[in-house]
């Protein structure tokens, strides 16, 4: 009878510690559009859809400003994912939650603007890493879903794939990982970012010099979209990284692209291989790797040529190498193998695309251009 007792107090006190457990964590379900994490929350009560991007910072759109009536606090520069700068009001939120009211942020400040993918993807801003200074945030890709932990995770100081902020973080997971064997590289784990790794222009330049990695492709053509606009024309470049190591899991042989961000970003696609653990409070990063070895990374290969539409019409975007002297960025693409591209809108080019640059590896394009128009036959690679 004491036995059954005390098996009966000891299965109490384990119902009672899974209970306040399972209230200390919050699951955020999550779906993705076009690589954006979206997910649903509350704002001063109103049911809204955001884009979760640890990279950036709490942002509305000045449509959900006017809906929620507040008033501007102040105002301050920000740089965007291409280093361009723009001034930004700032508005406080009384309340932010979940939308099981689970877990709850009181008197949160954001900033207000429009960005061209808020209306393509139905969402009225950014919820970033400054919502979380007081939490452990676990991401889950393969379930589609946020754990919001109230505090810290101390068990994380003593896992041996844990990698601590460093030093300028600034609240943000940024992190050092190993190029190779020998080298490093500072880089911020942004949910938002599109691709596995973009190369921070500087940080390319020091590595290429150590011999981390080696340039596949050059050629000319225009920035990603960022809050600010597109970024500036210049310079475009494709590598081949051998090896990086982030904590216990080793990535090998993938392409990063290099362009302008303000840091080397480890983005979106890497959740495709693992499950991620920041725990803002003691400023840890966890990459836990959802299969042993060393991973080979599948992303995409990328065409000689590369398109965007502009207007309504599809227009060269990028020219490699390999095309130099045949079309120019701005030129317009009519036809493709033959078959003339129907107006598109810049958020059906990116959520739904053609569907023969997905089917085939060589397509040929009809590119209007200064020297006349032209069949021009590109290969992905």
């Amino acid at each position: 009878m004491k036995l059954m007792y005390r098996m009966l107090i000891i299965f109490s006190c384990w119902i009672s510690a899974s209970s306040l457990y399972a209230q200390e964590v919050t699951i955020l379900p999550y779906k993705v559009i076009s690589n954006k994490m979206i997910v649903e929350m509350r704002m001063n009560g109103k049911p809204v859809s955001m884009i979760f991007d640890t990279g950036g910072k709490n942002s509305i759109s000045t449509k959900l400003k006017k809906e929620l009536g507040l008033s501007v606090m102040s105002s301050q520069q920000l740089t965007d994912a291409n280093s361009n700068k723009m001034q930004s009001d700032i508005v406080n939120l009384d309340k932010i939650e979940t939308p099981d009211g689970k877990a709850t942020f009181n008197g949160v400040p954001f900033y207000v603007f429009d960005y061209e993918l808020f209306a393509c993807l139905g969402v009225e801003g950014f919820i970033g890493s400054d919502l979380f200074q007081n939490n452990t945030v676990e991401i889950d890709d393969q379930a589609k879903e946020i754990r919001i932990r109230v505090g810290g995770m101390p068990a994380l100081a003593s896992d041996r794939r844990s990698i601590p902020f460093a030093d300028d973080a600034s609240g943000m997971p940024v992190i050092s990982l190993n190029m190779g064997k020998y080298d490093e590289a500072k880089v911020l784990f942004d949910s938002g970012s599109d691709g596995f790794l973009t190369l921070r222009h500087d940080e390319y330049l020091r590595l290429q010099q150590q011999d981390a990695l080696h340039v596949i492709r050059e050629g000319e053509g225009g920035g990603s979209i960022g809050a600010a606009g597109r970024g500036d024309m210049g310079k475009r470049i494709l590598v081949e990284v051998p090896e990086m190591i982030v904590g216990q899991a080793s990535f090998v042989n993938f392409r990063a692209g290099v362009g302008n961000p303000p840091r080397t970003l480890f983005g979106y696609k890497s959740l495709q291989y693992g499950k991620v653990t920041i725990d803002y409070v003691n400023k840890l990063f966890r990459f836990e790797v959802l299969k042993p070895g060393q991973i080979a990374v599948d992303l995409k290969k990328s065409w000689d040529l590369e398109m965007r539409v502009d207007g309504n019409q599809m227009v060269i975007a990028t020219v490699w190498d390999k095309l130099k002297g045949q079309a120019e960025v701005g030129d317009v693409v009519t036809h493709i193998n033959g078959k003339e591209i129907k107006p598109m809108s810049f958020c059906e080019s990116i959520t739904t695309g053609l569907p023969v640059l997905k089917e085939n590896n060589q397509v040929i394009l009809t590119v209007k251009t200064k020297q006349g128009t032209k069949n021009i036959t590109i290969n992905k690679s």
